[in-house]
């Protein structure tokens, strides 16, 4: 647990004016720490143009003060998303204590591979390494240093874990309020399967090749209204892509009463990230195909006896909220 001084400053540290799954978990824990009585700010960082307001529209109404500096005592705390680690190394930062948020564990690799493939092309990086080594943010330096780390998902606890970093907690987020609004259970359900083209790749494209007759619907380029009202009609939701963390869109899917037929990579291997029963769980090679498409088709035709499989998952989902609530005053006590 982290005690926290009645004098103390939580900064967190998150992208201006960006809209996806990590920042609005950023937000929440800012709105969640100031319901509890603490001094939390959002830290917009970099801010490139000062005449642009740093907070999205969509996080808004979570009504959380922002500053663009941030005072480096002892007593406060800054909250880094895992796609920022170098952060921990700053001088600028020296004083303050500073905790990672593993919202993700892939994208923590996918950030940290590019930044010491460039710095090791410079020049100067040779230079340095004889006399002033320029760090990154591996998990072994991490491990090293005086960092306290936060776990999202089971995923990210169990990566964590394994690479010899004691999680201090586990904090995951909660779908926004605005979504559920959307749910409409009035809505009969059609032979629609919905998927997302930008997390899936060839392997689905093999299964829609073999299913032609099938009403396959691609969530892309659509308004949140527009997403809610596909699911909202849909009867499964196939998601074969990579989870790098508690993902959002099966989430949704699920709350809307979409089936779910999903692959075993990143976090969706977990039952703790997703309780599924494994029949809806598949591996991605060829020889699943056929079993993939005779599942599909057992969603489609039998809908309202496998979707009652589904409801032990909704449920959790619709507890995320007071789980979320519960796990942060579990890590973060006033001292």
């Amino acid at each position: 647990m982290l005690k926290i001084n009645k004098d103390s400053i939580i900064y967190i540290l998150c992208a201006p004016n960006f809209a996806t799954g990590g920042p609005e978990a950023l937000h929440q824990l800012a709105h969640q720490l100031i319901s509890m009585g603490m001094d939390a700010k959002m830290y917009y960082f970099p801010i490139n143009d000062s005449s642009v307001d740093p907070i999205h529209p969509f996080y808004k109404s979570y009504h959380v003060p922002y500053v663009t500096t941030l005072e480096n005592s002892k007593l406060n705390f800054l909250i880094i998303p895992e796609t920022s680690p170098e952060i921990i190394f700053k001088k600028e930062f020296n004083n303050i204590k500073k905790i990672i948020w593993w919202l993700s564990v892939t994208n923590y690799y996918k950030m940290l591979a590019p930044v010491i493939r460039r710095t090791k092309r410079k020049p100067s990086y040779w230079i340095r390494k004889l006399y002033n080594p320029i760090q990154f943010a591996t998990l072994e330096k991490i491990k090293q240093m005086d960092v306290a780390n936060i776990g999202h998902s089971y995923f990210s606890m169990d990566h964590l874990t394994k690479a010899g970093i004691k999680p201090i907690g586990q904090i995951s987020d909660y779908m926004n309020h605005q979504f559920f609004n959307r749910v409409n259970n009035q809505i009969e359900k059609e032979n629609i399967i919905i998927y997302n083209p930008v997390k899936n790749g060839e392997y689905l494209q093999k299964i829609i090749a073999k299913t032609p007759s099938l009403n396959w619907v691609a969530l892309k380029g659509l308004t949140p209204e527009e997403v809610a009202d596909r699911m909202n009609r849909a009867k499964l939701y196939v998601d074969f892509g990579y989870h790098p963390g508690k993902e959002r869109m099966p989430r949704e899917a699920c709350i809307m009463r979409c089936c779910m037929i999903i692959g075993k990579e990143g976090s969706a291997a977990f039952d703790e990230d997703m309780p599924i029963l494994d029949k809806y769980r598949f591996d991605k090679t060829d020889n699943n195909i056929n079993a993939i498409v005779k599942m599909i088709n057992t969603c489609l035709d039998h809908y309202e006896d496998e979707i009652k499989n589904f409801i032990p998952y909704r449920d959790v989902l619709y507890q995320e909220e007071q789980k979320f609530e519960d796990a942060v005053k579990a890590v973060f006590v006033n001292a």
